[in-house]
């Protein structure tokens, strides 16, 4: 009797639902799904991002008869966003959750100032109105691009510093000096670079990067909401432990594109306009 009533602890304690697999599953039907789907990765890439973007085309960055899923703006936010990601990721800031100095805070918060005013000063020049200087595609994205690293560095100190134990935290700075800044400007400029380039070979791999990254943002944004819901802050000790509600954070991605995007294509429909922009 002592054994048996131990016994659904004992397999309780070990049991794991699979949440992992679910993921990887998930995340590559998803990926098949788009890549697979019988139009044109245009098409497809533009109607996934609908929702989050104006997609002006005056505004966008072109590839012969095809053109980004993105505005120029939003190319550099979330091919920065990305970007960032990437390097603080390849250099092991996985857990750190430091907050930077203040120098770097400065330049991430110039970064901010200077899209404002670029965007405020295209703004008016779209409404016909006094403009300091002639907006450009280049400066969209520039401005847009360094905005995205500032989005791509808090993200990443809202994450660790939510998900991880204390514990299994590092206290050093997601972002240790300034000369980083350099060095994740060189990977914004080399995306910029292609992405004004008109070269087709890259067009479909751009597009779906930018995909790719506008997934991540949402996705990273519903993992720390979901914790907070859940009241499960500070509890991860490795990534198996995130996996369940990680998968969940995956679908509410994915549902609020598809919601943002539908909800568009539908008020295009009823007003019987091409594209709202």
């Amino acid at each position: 009797m002592i054994a048996s009533s131990h016994r659904p602890q004992i397999i309780l304690s070990g049991w794991r639902p699979g949440w992992g697999a679910l993921f990887l599953a998930l995340l590559l039907a998803s990926v098949a799904g788009f890549l697979f789907a019988p139009w044109s990765v245009e098409a497809k890439s533009i109607a996934v991002l609908h929702g989050i973007c104006a997609q002006q085309p005056s505004h966008s960055f072109w590839f012969g008869a095809e053109r980004l899923p993105f505005g120029s703006r939003m190319t550099g936010i979330y091919g920065g966003f990305l970007i960032t990601q990437c390097y603080l990721l390849v250099r092991g800031r996985f857990r750190a959750s430091g907050i930077p100095s203040l120098p770097v805070i400065g330049a991430l918060s110039l970064f901010i100032l200077l899209m404002g005013l670029d965007g405020l000063n295209s703004t008016f020049d779209d409404m016909a109105l006094f403009t300091v200087y002639q907006p450009s595609n280049l400066l969209r994205y520039a401005t847009g691009a360094l905005t995205g690293t500032t989005l791509a560095v808090l993200l990443w100190l809202l994450t660790s510093n939510l998900l991880w134990r204390l514990d299994c935290q590092r206290p050093e700075p997601v972002v240790r000096h300034v000369g980083e800044l350099f060095l994740i400007g060189l990977g914004l400029t080399g995306f910029g670079w292609l992405a004004m380039s008109d070269w087709q070979p890259v067009y479909r791999l751009l597009s779906f990067v930018l995909v790719c990254a506008a997934v991540c943002a949402m996705f990273q944004l519903s993992l720390a909401f979901l914790q907070l819901a859940r009241r499960q802050e500070n509890t991860a000790r490795r990534l198996n432990d995130l996996a369940g509600v990680a998968t969940g954070a995956l679908l509410c991605a994915y549902g609020f594109l598809f919601f943002v995007s539908g909800s568009r294509f539908l008020m295009e429909a009823a007003l019987h306009v091409k594209e709202l922009t």
